[in-house]
Order: structure tokens, then sequence, then C-alpha cells
């Protein structure tokens, strides 16, 4: 049975290379790539807009380190592992909490930016390293990449988390309005929160390089991963990205 629920959904469209839009975006836009604010912009940025930036990783570090304690109890990561990490908005923070943090993306022009961070517990890579964390953490970022690939990467960061570990990562898995450069959709959730299918859709236009696309996932597949990977303590927090629903899924072993 966990068999068929591990072997998933295959969606219609061709796998498209995400990594490649990445690296396009590194290359122009990094900061805003990570958030869609104007003020982001490359021609925008300057250091109020950065230290904006930067401050909205620390809450959002701060936001989830406060909720796996209230969920679990006392944790006290002295290891993170940041995957998609862009210029290092997470991964930073990470740093100063834990002592030691490894950011990792496809980017190079990302990677290039986090590598401008002081602090010297931070690593950045351009793949996962093999060895254990004790928190290992995914923010807005497996909704870019298409899920054929994601649900592989999620067993992978799984399979970092160490003894008395825990992780912390966002999926997406349906959302309540149309959005034009999304692939795959599963789900169609309305105001009384009844969900249906999406109606088909025939694209107008092929996406071009370097756009960020969204995926959903499916939801019960990743909780298959989870249990798989040993972490079977999950609570869910709810989010909504601009319409695109999904969840924060807090874990530990």
């Amino acid at each position: 049975m966990l068999k068929r629920l591990l072997s998933g959904f295959r969606s219609d469209e061709p796998i498209r290379d995400t990594d490649r839009d990445w690296q396009i975006i590194g290359e122009t836009e990094p900061f805003f790539g990570v958030l869609t604010a104007d003020r982001f912009k490359r021609e925008n940025l300057d250091e109020d807009a950065r230290a904006e930036f930067f401050r909205s990783g620390e809450g959002d570090i701060n936001h989830f380190i406060d909720r796996m304690r209230e969920i679990f109890g006392p944790f006290e990561p002295r290891s993170a592992l940041d995957f998609g990490c862009g210029v290092g908005r997470l991964t930073a923070p990470l740093a100063a909490l834990t002592g030691t943090a490894t950011g990792v993306d496809i980017s190079p022009g990302m990677l290039a930016e986090a590598r401008r961070h002081p602090h010297p517990g931070l690593r950045f890579l351009d793949a996962i390293p093999h060895e254990p964390f004790d928190w290992v953490v995914s923010a807005i970022v497996l909704q870019h990449i298409p899920p054929e690939r994601g649900y592989d990467i999620i067993a992978e960061l799984l399979d970092r988390v160490g003894p008395d570990g825990g992780a912390t990562i966002q999926i997406m898995f349906g959302r309540t309005v149309h959005h034009e450069n999304s692939v795959g959709a599963r789900l169609i959730i309305d105001d009384e929160g009844g969900v249906r299918p999406p109606r088909p859709f025939r694209r107008r236009r092929k996406i071009p390089e370097g756009v960020m696309i969204m995926h959903d996932y499916d939801l019960s597949r990743v909780v298959g991963l989870f249990y798989r990977a040993g972490l079977r303590r999950l609570y869910l927090d709810h989010i909504d990205h601009g319409g695109i629903v999904g969840a924060t899924i807090y874990a530990r072993r």
C-alpha cells in the first residue's frame, strides 16, 4: 500500500528544466527571485531594501524555531541545512541560531551573493552534502521544482535529518485562483473549503526561460515520504501565497 502511495502522480506536461530558469534568475534578479516585490529588484535594491530583505529571513527563522518548540518541546539544533538557499536569506539567521548552517542552491549567481555573508559558520554548496543535520529547512522553494524531481529531493532532505533532529519544509498542493505560470494544478479550493479538480486549461503561450513556475504537490505522497524517513511526528500549518495554497510541515524524529 505504501508503495502505491509513493508511486505518485505523473503530469502530462513535459518536465521543465527549472534549474536553467533559476540560473537565469540568479544572474539577473537574485533578490527579487526570492521575494517578488519591486523594492528587491536590482535597480531598486539600496541598503535599506537589502536590510529589510534579510530581516524578513530572521523573522521567518524565529517563527519556524518557535513553532518547532511549541509543537515538540525543547529543540536546540547545532547545525542546519537550508535547501534552495538563494542569497542566504534564511541561511544567515540559521547560522546565527545554530552556529553552523549550510545553504544549497543550483544558481551560481545566487550563491555568489550568498557567499558575501561574513558569518564564519556559513557554507554554501551547489548540491546536498552527504552528512546529517539537526535541522533541515526548505521554504518557498519546492513549489518551483517539478514534483517528478521534487519528491526525490524531499526524500534526500529527510534522509539528512540527524538523530533527534527535525525538519521544516513547505510545499504547495492547491490553489484558490488560476495562476498563469502554474503546471500540474491538483486542487481548486473554494470559499467554503470544498475541493474540486481544476478545469482543463490550454496554455496560450510557452512560458519563456527564466520565469518562475508554480507546481502543486500530492500531500499524501509527501506525508508518505516523511513516514518512510522515520519522521512520524508531523504538524501542518496552512499557508496561502496569493491564492497558492499549501502547508509548512514541522517534523521531529
